[in-house]
C-alpha cells in the first residue's frame, strides 16, 4: 500500500461537505507538490483517506489562488523557452493550470480558499514525528521554489528543468508520475502510453473529463442518448495544420457506436477486454487495434473483475469461472468464488471451501471452513477445527492450524499469525520464525524488495513488545538489535542525489546498521525527548550510543562514518539550532570530534536545506582528497576539516 498523500482544495464555504480533492502521492512528495504550498504554513488537513482519520497528523495549506499564480508562472515560464523537446511536459503545464483554474473558478471570488495536503502517512517514518516533518517540508518546498524562481529570473531553462526532475522529456508518461502530474484526479492526466497529446481544452471539449471514461491505453467510452460507445484518441491529432500552437481537428477515432447501457474496465491484463452490459445483463468484449468484438454476448447476472485473467461470473444464483477470452472455465455451479491469486480461485460449495484451478478442476476439493488466497510461496491461510493454518497446493497442511489468524503482509513478504492479541511470523515457504509473542511487526528496511531480502538473507524485522520495547530481529529469528530501545529504524545515508529519495547503503553494508532511539525524558515544552545512535547488527553492538540529536550515515572516497548532531553543555553559539556537529568513523571513534557549527555548509542539518548542501560539499571534497569547510562552534573561526582526521586553518 505504501504511504500515501492527498492534496485538496478547501474553503470556508465548503463547511460540513467533504473536500475536492486535487491529487494523490503515494510514497513521495511531488514537485508539483512543493511548487503549490510553497509559503504555506502548518495546518490540520481534511483526514476522509486517511487511515488513522484523526484530524491529529502532518499537514499543510497554502493559499490556493497565490499557488495557481505560482503554477502559472512556471508554466508560462516552460512555454516561452521550451523548445519542441519539452513539448510534452508544457502540455502537461497548461493543463494543470486550467484544471486547477476550474476547480478554483467553482468558488466565491471573495471566500478564503486554500491547497491542503494531509501529509500523515508520509511522517510515519519521519523519526521526529509529524511535527518536526512538516517543518522540514515547509523548508523544502520554499527552497525548492525560490530556486527555481531564480533560474526563470536568470532565463535558465536547463536548471528549472533540474530542479524539476525534468530527465527525459521524451519518457513524458514517467516524468509527469515523478513530477506529480500523473496524481493529479482528473482523467486527462492518468497514465498514458503513449503521451497524450491533445490539449486539456479540446480533451474535456470532446468529452474526455468524465471521470470514468479512460478505459486505459487511447481508449475511452463516451455516451450518446444514454447509451454507450468506445473510441480512441487519433495518434494523428497531435498535428498543427495552422502552426498556431492549438491542435483543431477532432481527435477522436470511432471505435464502436453508442449501443451498450455500461462498459467498464474488467481487470483484464489486455486493457481491450472490457465489460458491456445491456438490458440488465453482463457480457465481454475485446478491443483489438481499435477494432472491438464481443466475446460473449450478455448473459450474466453479476460479474467481479478478472485476477490473473481469471473472473467469476454469476447465472441466477451459481458461479462459475471465464477466461480473458471468453472461454468458459466452469460453468456456473459453485455458491461463491473469490478472485484467482496463484493459479487458484478460492470457492464455496454449501458449508464448505476448497480451490479450482484455471482449468476448472478442484485442486483441493471443499472441506475447510474458511479460507484465504495462495500467496508467493505456494501456500494459502485456511481455517478448520476453529483455528487457523496454511496448506498447500494439494491441501496438506504446512503449518498445523493453530492460530486465532495468519493473514500474508506483502510488507514483509511473510505470513503473520495472531494468537491472543499477539503476533509472529511465518516466512513464505511456511518455516516458522517468531511466535505470537509480540505487539507489532515490520520490516526494517521499508524502500528494499521484501522478497530479495529473504532471499540475499538481509531481512531485518523490526519487533514491538507489550512494555513498547523495539528491537530487531532477522530472517532466522535470531535477535540482531537488542529489544530494549524506544525505536529503532533505518540509518539515513547522505548524500542524497535527489531530495526525498534515500541512498543505499554502501556496498557490502546493507541490512549492517539501524538507528536506534532512546527516550530520554522531556523537553522545555513538555514533548518526549529522543536520543539517537547507531547499532552495527554484524558486531553486535552500538557504534554511537544514543547520545545525539541526529545521526546520518556518510559515505566517501570508499569508506564511511556517522555524520552527528549533538548537544553540549551548553548552547552552541554559532549554530542556529544551538548544537554541535561532528564526523565519526565507521567504528564509532571519533574523525573530527563533535566541536563545530557547521560542516560544509551553515544551514542547519534539522532542514532540508542543510541535508542537501553540506553533506554533499562533505564529499566531494573528501573525494578529491581536499579539506572542508567547518566553523569552530566554540570561537566561530573557520577552518578546514581533512579525510585523515586533520584540522587545519582556514
Amino acid at each position: 500500500m505504501g504511504n500515501r498523500a492527498w492534496l485538496y482544495l478547501c474553503s470556508d464555504e465548503d463547511e460540513g461537505a467533504p473536500p475536492a480533492e486535487i491529487a494523490s502521492a503515494n510514497g513521495n512528495l511531488p514537485t508539483l507538490w512543493q511548487v503549490l504550498l510553497a509559503e504555506g504554513e502548518s495546518r490540520a488537513a481534511p483526514a476522509d483517506q486517511d487511515l488513522l482519520g484523526d484530524g491529529n497528523g502532518a499537514g499543510m495549506a497554502a493559499d490556493a489562488r497565490v499557488a495557481h499564480q505560482r503554477l502559472g508562472e512556471l508554466a508560462a515560464f516552460m512555454g516561452a523557452h521550451s523548445d519542441r523537446e519539452y513539448a510534452l511536459p508544457v502540455l502537461q503545464f497548461d493543463a494543470a493550470v486550467q484544471y486547477l483554474g476550474e476547480l478554483i473558478d467553482e468558488h466565491d471570488d471573495d471566500g478564503d480558499l486554500w491547497i491542503s495536503a494531509n501529509l500523515n502517512e508520509l511522517s510515519w517514518v519521519h523519526a521526529d514525528g509529524a511535527a518536526a516533518y512538516v517543518h522540514q517540508t515547509r523548508t523544502l518546498c520554499e527552497e525548492r521554489w525560490l530556486a527555481v524562481r531564480q533560474g526563470m529570473q536568470a532565463g535558465d531553462l536547463a536548471a528549472v528543468c533540474r530542479l524539476l526532475d525534468v530527465q527525459d522529456a521524451g519518457d513524458a508518461s514517467g516524468w509527469a508520475w515523478r513530477f506529480g502530474f500523473g496524481g493529479l484526479s482528473h482523467s486527462y492526466f492518468h497514465e498514458q502510453d503513449p503521451a497524450r497529446t491533445v490539449s486539456f481544452e479540446d480533451y474535456v471539449a470532446e468529452g474526455g473529463d468524465d471521470e470514468d471514461a479512460w478505459l486505459g491505453s487511447a481508449l475511452y467510452r463516451y455516451r450518446v442518448d444514454k447509451l454507450w460507445g468506445l473510441r480512441a484518441v487519433d495518434p494523428e491529432a497531435e498535428s498543427d495544420d495552422d502552426n498556431d500552437g492549438d491542435n483543431d481537428g477532432d481527435c477522436w477515432l470511432p471505435v464502436m457506436a453508442p449501443q451498450w447501457d455500461a462498459i467498464w474496465r474488467s481487470g483484464a491484463s489486455d486493457e481491450g477486454v472490457l465489460w458491456i452490459s445491456s438490458e440488465g445483463r453482463t457480457g465481454l468484449l475485446r478491443v483489438t487495434e481499435n477494432v472491438a468484438s464481443v466475446l460473449v454476448a450478455p448473459r450474466f447476472d453479476a460479474v467481479w473483475d478478472f485476477e490473473e485473467d481469471v473472473a467469476s461470473v454469476q447465472i441466477g444464483d451459481k458461479v462459475g469461472l471465464i477466461a480473458a477470452d471468453g472461454s468458459e472455465i466452469l460453468q456456473p455451479s459453485l455458491d461463491e468464488a473469490w478472485n484467482c491469486a496463484q493459479g487458484l480461485v478460492v470457492a464455496r460449495v454449501g458449508d464448505q471451501l476448497g480451490f479450482v484451478d484455471k482449468s476448472g478442476g478442484w485442486a483441493i476439493t471443499p472441506r475447510f471452513e474458511d479460507a484465504g488466497s495462495f500467496c508467493p510461496g505456494g501456500l494459502a491461510p485456511a481455517f478448520e477445527a476453529q483455528a487457523w493454518g496454511l496448506v498447500d497446493r494439494r491441501g496438506d497442511w504446512v503449518a498445523a492450524p493453530e492460530w486465532d489468524d495468519v493473514y500474508w503482509d506483502e510488507d514483509l513478504h511473510a505470513f503473520i499469525t495472531e494468537r491472543d492479541g499477539m503476533q509472529g511470523l511465518i516466512d513464505a515457504s511456511g518455516r516458522p520464525v517468531l511466535d505470537a509473542s509480540f505487539a507489532a511487526l515490520a520490516p526494517l528496511d521499508t524502500a528494499a524488495d521484501a522478497a530479495e531480502l529473504w532471499t540475499s538473507g538481509l531481512m531485518r524485522i523490526s519487533v514491538l513488545t507489550q512494555d513498547a520495547r523495539r528491537g530487531v530481529v532477522d530472517g532466522q529469528g535470531a535477535v540482531r538489535v537488542p529489544i530494549v530501545y524506544s525505536d529503532v529504524g533505518e540509518v539515513s545515508w547522505l548524500p542524497s542525489e535527489r531530495p526525498g529519495i534515500p541512498e543505499p547503503a554502501p556496498d557490502g553494508q546493507a541490512g549492517r546498521y539501524a538507528r536506534i532511539l532512546a527516550n530520554v525524558g522531556r523537553d522545555d515544552d513538555g514533548d518526549e525527548a529522543w536520543a539517537e545512535g547507531v547499532y552495527d547488527m554484524a558486531e553486535g553492538r552500538e557504534v554511537l550510543a544514543c547520545q545525539h540529536v541526529l545521526t546520518f550515515g556518510l559515505a566517501w572516497n570508499g569508506a564511511y562514518g556517522w555524520l552527528v548532531m549533538q548537544a553540549g553543555q551548553a548552547l552552541c553559539p554559532h549554530n542556529v539550532d544551538g548544537l554541535y556537529v561532528g564526523v565519526a568513523r565507521a567504528g564509532g571513534d571519533w574523525l573530527h570530534e563533535p566541536v563545530y557549527a557547521w560542516i560544509g555548509s551553515p544551514e542547519s542539518l534539522q532542514t532540508a536545506a542543510g541535508v542537501y548542501n553540506g553533506p554533499p560539499a562533505i564529499v566531494s571534497q573528501w573525494n578529491e582528497g581536499e579539506p572542508v569547510r567547518a566553523m569552530r562552534g566554540d570561537t566561530g573561526v573557520l577552518v578546514m576539516l581533512h579525510r585523515d582526521g586533520r584540522e587545519t586553518p582556514a
